[in-house]
């Protein structure tokens, strides 16, 4: 289940990619009421972030007044998402925002392995057409993340999934990433090592943050807001920029 921030976050989503929405439609679809989407619609109006219509919602295009935190987290998804082809085996963290990215899949016929009981809760709709791959070990209660038996590797060298998207804690080099948790790097240097291409999603507190468990890291793209520090773009990786309020205020200015 969303909280209100994370489901309007997935509403404004969808309606960059699809222009409308219908009330009746999206609440079926994300398991709620009615009358939660139209307080949602409302809440968004009010934020110039969509234009209510009857029976539903249109997409307003960005004016500069809408809320730039759900603007960047929109960006972050739909540029995810066009990297992650039909049919395709996926590893992905488990963190809201791949969460949220993952649950507008949509048909796109994707398996996704996952050790986390979050990320399993939340693609588990019926309406959803991923197949759900979770491996059999202990849960470890803090991170809600499972011990595979044998080990993260030997999965992952079983399943050896097409994509890895990767979205750490932190971030300290273009070759360096870093989790909170062992058990959170343990599943993404596994990934990192075995999928056919790698993803790395780097918010921008990733790059302002530390944390305990670092792994090497060498992805095949990053997306990441295009402030990026400077040695980020002297890689051989290719940069999928996010733009960011500051470059909006530059291109207002020119």
């Amino acid at each position: 289940m969303y909280v209100p921030h994370e489901r309007r976050s997935l509403l404004i989503s969808l309606l960059e990619q699809r222009g409308y929405l219908r009330t009746a439609a999206v609440a079926h679809e994300l398991g709620v009421t009615e009358e939660t989407v139209r307080n949602d619609f409302i809440a968004l109006q009010q934020q110039n972030l969509l234009l209510r219509v009857h029976g539903g919602a249109r997409y307003l295009p960005p004016t500069g007044s809408s809320d730039d935190a759900v603007r960047m987290e929109s960006q972050f998804i739909r540029l995810i998402l066009s990297h992650v082809p039909e049919n395709a085996l996926i590893y992905a963290d488990d963190n809201p925002l791949l969460r949220r990215a993952l649950v507008q899949l949509g048909v796109r016929a994707c398996s996704l392995i996952t050790p986390s009981l979050h990320m399993a809760d939340a693609l588990r709709a019926p309406a959803l057409a991923q197949c759900l791959i979770l491996p059999g070990g202990v849960l470890d209660k803090e991170t809600r993340l499972i011990r595979a038996e044998g080990g993260a590797p030997n999965f992952m060298r079983t399943h050896r999934p097409n994509l890895a998207l990767l979205c750490p804690a932190a971030a300290t080099s273009p070759q360096s990433i870093a989790y909170h948790h062992a058990l959170q790097a343990e599943w993404a240097h596994a990934a990192c090592q075995m999928a056919e291409r790698t993803v790395l999603i780097l918010r921008q507190d990733a790059l302002n943050t530390t944390a305990g468990h670092s792994i090497p890291c060498t992805p095949h793209f990053f997306i990441a807001p295009s402030d990026v520090p400077s040695d980020f773009l002297t890689t051989p990786h290719e940069l999928i920029p996010v733009i960011t309020i500051q470059d909006i205020r530059e291109a207002r200015q020119m």
